[in-house]
């Protein structure tokens, strides 16, 4: 039995909706049975909308018209590429304030897609079943209260633009306002891709990562994570996922022993004072820190080094790649990264007890800084 287009739900969603973003258009999808018929009649009828004072975006067919086009945004490039076959066969048709997707999938289903898990969650058969679901809770379904609040205190969002947190809300980040960015809405999606089959990969129970909530009071710190890391040989690698450091030659940890410091292809190596569990911050910027004077006096030992990071995935470890290691989440793309070694004095003679942490502070980079010691430790550095 053929769902009727236009039934109680939907009619209310459409009747409290603002249409449409573009011009008229008659429009034809690839598919005309069940919910993608529906969804072309609903285009040929409104061509765009949003409702829920823009916590809900239905996108427009066509060229021409503000937001997104349904076809560009499902085009490949613009950003499913990100999440690697993850949000392959989903038409993708609305989104909300924070951008979770709207889809159907190959199946015909109405499925509720999260940019930051990729989790489908099915939400019915026809877009009656998909109205009929947000009007039971806009508020919390379609962002209604939050879209209100928020752009009456910022003002209104563009048609391009989404609300992204900078923690996102999977690691513990929160609905407040100095943890919310705008950006464009392409660009939220591609920033959470890497996130996404990370978290997808991992196997159910495994440890994804120690956090503790960044201060409040700094913008530019988009994640903190706080690891216990196995410094074989002690030594740690911080790397791109896909990245393998293979066997170079001794000079290369001869090198490494002497400044605990060098690179590889996607690889930062750093040196570590004992070869046990050891404390590693990881913090990851928006830019390079300029309030780090205290830190530089206080750590004994300070190294620098850019590091490609083509799968947007980090692993701190030593030629370790089990799946149950926690994998930090980046944009892809160049970072400088830093490494303030605290406590070398406090290592005991055998070289087996200490009180020895590392911060490593990233941040995005053009430039190419190669493998170099900013401050010394003014000893021979332990663990050698």
């Amino acid at each position: 039995m053929t769902t009727p287009f236009d039934p109680q739900y939907l009619a209310a969603l459409t009747a409290r909706a603002r249409s449409p973003l573009g011009p008229p258009l008659r429009v034809q999808l690839d598919r005309s049975d069940g919910a993608f018929g529906e969804l072309a009649t609903l285009l040929t009828r409104h061509n765009g909308l949003t409702a829920f004072n823009a916590g809900l975006q239905v996108f427009r067919a066509g060229t021409a018209g503000l937001g997104p086009d349904l076809q560009t945004w499902n085009h490949p490039q613009t950003w499913k590429h990100t999440y690697e076959g993850l949000a392959d066969g989903l038409l993708c048709f609305a989104q909300d304030l924070f951008g979770v997707q709207f889809a159907l999938d190959n199946e015909g289903h109405v499925v509720r897609f999260d940019p930051e898990t990729a989790e489908r969650t099915a939400l019915g058969d026809s877009l009656e079943d998909w109205a009929q679901w947000l009007l039971a809770d806009p508020d919390v379904r379609g962002a209604h209260a939050f879209a209100t609040s928020w752009q009456d205190r910022h003002g209104a969002l563009a048609h391009d633009q989404r609300l992204i947190p900078l923690r996102f809300f999977t690691l513990g980040g929160t609905y407040e306002d100095n943890n919310l960015a705008v950006k464009e809405a392409a660009h939220c999606m591609r920033i959470r891709g890497p996130l996404a089959q990370t978290l997808y990969s991992l196997p159910d129970g495994a440890p994804f990562q120690m956090t503790s909530t960044p201060p409040p009071n700094d913008p530019e710190l988009l994640s903190h994570h706080e690891l216990e890391v196995f410094a074989d040989y002690s030594t740690l690698l911080i790397q791109d996922d896909d990245a393998r450091l293979g066997e170079p030659e001794p000079a290369w940890f001869d090198t490494l022993v002497e400044d605990w410091i060098n690179t590889a292809p996607g690889v930062v190596g750093i040196g570590a004072a004992r070869p046990f569990d050891v404390p590693v911050t990881v913090d990851v910027r928006r830019k390079p820190p300029i309030d780090d004077a205290l830190e530089l006096q206080q750590a004994e030992h300070v190294t620098q080094a850019s590091l490609a990071l083509p799968s947007g995935r980090l692993l701190i470890s030593m030629q370790d790649f089990d799946d149950e290691l926690p994998r930090i989440p980046l944009t892809p793309g160049t970072y400088a990264v830093r490494v303030y070694s605290h406590g070398l004095h406090t290592i005991s003679e055998d070289g087996l007890e200490g009180e020895d942490r590392y911060h490593v502070v990233l941040w995005p980079t053009d430039e190419d800084h190669p493998a170099q010691v900013l401050k010394r430790y003014p000893e021979p550095l332990p663990g050698g």
